[in-house]
């Protein structure tokens, strides 16, 4: 569960980008106070958010981008099935045959699990949260909390905006802004 300082879809997508930036610069997701602080920096809008967006996550093309294996890969959509463009070069990594199967259609939560969620590597949970952003974004749902409606607000929330397919209104009208 997220603290109390996080209170929506959009800081807890800050929240798990926090968790990323303090495991590149200190190798741990867990630390409570670098995350906090980074997590305000992103809230306040110290460090932008539309620079993260920017901001170039590598993955090798040569090893899976779940489990490192360098045989039979292909491109793996971290969420299957997208009706929205927008975040399509967010949406995809390299991924071996065992893992791009293993996963099918599931949610990268889910089927990762959340309680290995800070084993995640971070090209793939970087690319997932930049996804989530731009999707929560185009349905008006950054404000929102509890998306599940399970009692809990947790990142089983991100994710479940998937279930339902985008309006193809308010991608058009996103493309022509």
């Amino acid at each position: 569960m997220p603290p109390s300082a996080v209170k929506s879809i959009r800081d807890l997508i800050y929240w798990e980008y926090a968790k990323l930036i303090a495991g590149s610069a200190l190798s741990d997701r867990r630390n409570y106070r670098f995350v906090m602080h980074s997590f305000k920096q992103l809230q306040c809008g110290e460090k932008k958010w539309s620079d993260i967006l920017r901001e170039d996550l590598k993955n090798s093309a040569t090893e899976c981008s779940y489990c490192g294996s360098p045989d039979d890969l292909s491109n793996d959509h971290i969420v299957p099935k997208r009706e929205c463009h927008f975040a399509e070069i967010h949406n995809i990594v390299k991924a071996c045959k065992k893992c791009n199967s293993s996963k099918g259609d599931k949610d990268l939560v889910e089927w990762w699990g959340l309680e290995r969620r800070y084993e995640l590597p971070r090209v793939v949970m970087g690319k997932y949260l930049k996804m989530l952003y731009i999707c929560h974004e185009c349905r008006g749902t950054l404000d929102r909390s509890d998306i599940n409606r399970d009692g809990k607000f947790d990142l089983l929330d991100l994710g479940s905006i998937f279930r339902e397919p985008c309006d193809p209104a308010k991608i058009k009208v996103r493309r022509d802004a």
